[in-house]
């Protein structure tokens, strides 16, 4: 985890070393949402390269296993829902998650009384009539199917008394909040605030994040310099992860 004060001290300072400008905390937290999301989403195209990578013999193990250490970033973000916010409508036969946190949904899986689980197999649309109407492949409590309707899931048999739904999916990050009260009518970090959130995102990502939200500011400030400086230093981050 990144500290949200931390990443602001060096903004500010970056920005007021050339009197660049200044950022206000509202234009701080929005540029610093921005960015952890980019770099978040970023993670999982890195991931994928790394991968391709593996596979022709290009990546090493131990500490430089650069797959492995993505997909330890990106595990921070895995959870399940609860009995609590992946909810049934019996009148559509649909499960949905009532949080606004899901960003990739991943297994779906069946639960017993027992707690045993089962993992639900996705079926296209189109194939969907094709097993419910199959004596070899209709699905079974053993043996359960669902298709994705929108943000929803449609499970197949439709679950009786004793059996429950769970959805494992990766979580947007919360969003970093720069918390402060107003001394003198100047800004002044409240690290005590109830509100507060720090960056979400790995160590790792402490300078390409600054970069961002700087290239973020050069924007609103409309300063090219401090976009060239944003720019170069996330190519050179770029070259070596290349």
């Amino acid at each position: 985890m990144i500290g949200v004060n931390q990443v602001r001290n060096v903004v500010m300072e970056l920005l007021n070393k050339n009197n660049q400008g200044y950022a206000s905390p509202f234009e701080f937290n929005t540029f610093s949402q921005l960015a952890q999301m980019e770099i978040f989403e970023d993670l999982f195209y890195q991931y994928t390269n790394w991968l391709n990578k593996e596979n022709k013999r290009m990546s090493n193990t131990e500490y430089a296993n650069i797959p492995k250490n993505i997909r330890e970033q990106i595990d921070v973000f895995a959870t399940y829902t609860t009995t609590s916010n992946f909810t049934y409508d019996l009148a559509n036969n649909l499960w949905s998650y009532s949080g606004s946190d899901l960003y990739r949904a991943g297994n779906l899986s069946l639960v017993n009384a027992q707690g045993k689980k089962i993992d639900i197999e996705e079926v296209n649309k189109s194939e969907i009539n094709k097993h419910i109407n199959s004596n070899m492949i209709a699905p079974t409590f053993t043996y359960p199917i669902y298709e994705k309707i929108g943000e929803s899931f449609r499970i197949y048999p439709q679950l009786t008394s004793g059996y429950s739904a769970e959805l494992f999916f990766l979580r947007k990050p919360k969003n970093p909040n720069w918390t402060y009260i107003n001394v003198n009518g100047n800004p002044v970090y409240n690290a005590s605030a109830s509100d507060l959130q720090n960056f979400e995102l790995h160590p790792s990502n402490y300078v390409p994040l600054i970069m961002k939200i700087l290239g973020y500011m050069g924007l609103n400030l409309r300063e090219e310099q401090v976009i060239q400086v944003a720019n170069n230093e996330e190519q050179k981050v770029a070259q070596k992860q290349s």
